[in-house]
């Protein structure tokens, strides 16, 4: 009976050892994207088709948020961390909508050239590329 609890204790004992120590030898996942939070602050026009132009962001939504974007004077008041991105969702397509991006990649700054409009507003900004996007509530 003895033999019987004590092979009982080491079984139990060695699962619950093999079982946390292999819990622990995993690392974190760690995406192969970053994300950052902004508001749409306006959009460019330059091409007669607007789902073609460019939408402007600032991305100041949250503290300690990274500098990534150009300053901008948009409308009288100025925006320090601004990017234009192209293939933003409709819903999304709001003044003062806060959205979330995730993004592998952000060009250098440029100017949006081809347009098909009389009088384009355009700026030289950074553009960020979209990997998924979402509203913040």
């Amino acid at each position: 009976m003895k033999n019987r609890f004590l092979n009982l204790f080491i079984l139990i004992l060695v699962v619950f050892y093999s079982t946390f120590s292999s819990c622990n030898t995993k690392q974190p996942f760690k995406p192969d994207y970053s994300n950052i939070a902004g508001y749409v602050i306006g959009k460019e026009t330059c091409d007669t088709n607007e789902t073609n132009d460019y939408w402007l962001l600032d991305f100041n939504v949250y503290p300690n948020t990274p500098h990534v974007g150009d300053t901008l004077v948009l409308n009288g008041i100025s925006y320090t961390n601004v990017l234009k991105v192209k293939g933003l969702d409709p819903r999304l397509k709001q003044v003062g909508m806060r959205v979330s991006i995730d993004y592998k990649k952000i060009s250098s700054g440029e100017l949006t050239t081809g347009c098909t409009v009389a009088s384009p507003v355009v700026y030289f900004l950074k553009e960020i590329f979209i990997i998924n996007q979402g509203e913040i509530r």
